[in-house]
């Protein structure tokens, strides 16, 4: 033992690697990825480029960190944290977390605007039954109980594309967070279900519709007026 070169002797049975940027790496993609994937599923701008970017820096980063990983395992190599390699990395994080705010900070963008959309509730009122009009849909059930012996509601659904998820938002915040969405592919549909939140669309947009789409608003209120005893007036066509 006396003979043996203590700097040339591990006293300890494992090998400690040196340290190494790649984890911090690919936690910041990991981090992009999940974010993305739940933008995506939420139906928010880029979130598919969000993933895109997420997954290429995660498999980016697992590659260079396995490569070291192996290289160690098979050969002693003197590996340092050198300042270009630190500037290297510090960038790489830089840009993706830049792109992570700005993307949180489009898909929010609703929230600041919902404040000026519409000067008062008569004005949103007419908005609504244009887009009723040109986007909607009444859908009126059988009155009485299905084969399911379950009592089926009348909806209201406005069917657009997904990038219109920013203006229904606050369509749904203005009209006091009723409703539920739906997003399938580039599909989007907002729809309005319960008899309390349909009783408000008919208050809504009662005698401001222009177009046949008032006929079928007057089924509907025929409808809640024989299912449910409603004391709603026939809608006359605003001319």
């Amino acid at each position: 033992m006396n003979k043996i070169n203590r700097n040339q002797f591990q006293s300890f049975p494992y090998h400690l690697v040196e340290p190494s940027p790649w984890p911090i790496l690919v936690s910041f993609s990991l981090l992009s990825l999940t974010l993305g994937a739940v933008m995506y599923m939420q139906g928010f701008n880029h979130g598919g480029q969000l993933i895109s970017l997420g997954f290429t820096l995660t498999v980016f980063g697992m590659i260079l960190w396995f490569r070291d990983i192996i290289t160690e395992g098979t050969q002693k190599i003197s590996y340092s944290l050198s300042i270009d390699r630190i500037i290297y990395i510090a960038n790489i994080i830089s840009k993706e977390m830049n792109e992570i705010i700005e993307i949180i900070e489009n898909s929010s963008k609703f929230s600041r605007k919902e404040e000026s959309k519409f000067s008062s509730k008569e004005e949103f009122a007419f908005y609504l039954a244009g887009l009723l009009e040109g986007d909607g849909h009444i859908g009126l059930p059988s009155i009485g109980k299905t084969s399911l012996n379950r009592v089926l509601n009348p909806k209201i659904t406005f069917t657009s594309h997904v990038n219109n998820l920013e203006m229904y938002l606050i369509i749904y915040d203005e009209l006091g967070k009723i409703g539920r969405f739906q997003v399938r592919g580039n599909v989007l549909r907002y729809i309005i279900g319960d008899i309390k939140e349909i009783n408000l669309m008919i208050n809504l947009v009662h005698g401001k519709l222009r177009t046949p789409k008032n006929s079928r608003l007057n089924q509907l209120i025929e409808f809640m007026i024989n299912k449910y005893g409603s004391d709603i007036p026939q809608s006359p066509l605003d001319n």
